[in-house]
């Protein structure tokens, strides 16, 4: 629930708090995917579409997009919920990159990704398309 402090000058949940929501959601999908350690690496684009006002209940959905050597590029998908009436809307898309490490922060490899449903196809895809267009790790 985003409370009054988490705000800004609107009264909306502050733009630092909803990235730090989006990178706790990014960490725990590449946590689960590597089976250890993982770090960001880099934020590649977020999606402000619409404001989240104080009251409303915040979910952050993760998918992991693609795996390379030791990264996973991931998706955050955010949706804000007045409690009042159950209204859902999709408020923000993330796009986030991180890196498994050992315990002596060198990077680690991770397991393929493997997709199964038309979604993950497409999620991959894309994913691949835009790795090769900016070459990032």
């Amino acid at each position: 629930m985003v409370m009054p402090h988490m705000s800004n000058l609107l009264g909306d949940l502050f733009g630092g708090n909803l990235m730090a929501m989006v990178d706790q959601a990014a960490a725990i999908a590449a946590i689960r995917h590597a089976g250890g350690r993982a770090v960001t690496a880099s934020i590649h684009r977020v999606d402000f579409r619409e404001r989240i006002p104080v009251g409303a209940l915040v979910t952050c959905r993760a998918t992991v997009d693609f795996v390379g050597n030791s990264s996973m590029d991931i998706t955050v998908e955010v949706t804000s919920e007045n409690p009042s009436t159950g209204e859902t809307r999709n408020t923000h898309t993330a796009h986030v990159v991180f890196v498994s490490i050992d315990e002596y922060g060198r990077p680690r490899r991770v397991p393929r990704l493997i997709p199964e449903t038309e979604e993950e196809h497409l999620r991959y895809a894309d994913a691949e398309r835009y790795r090769k267009e900016h070459a990032h790790p």
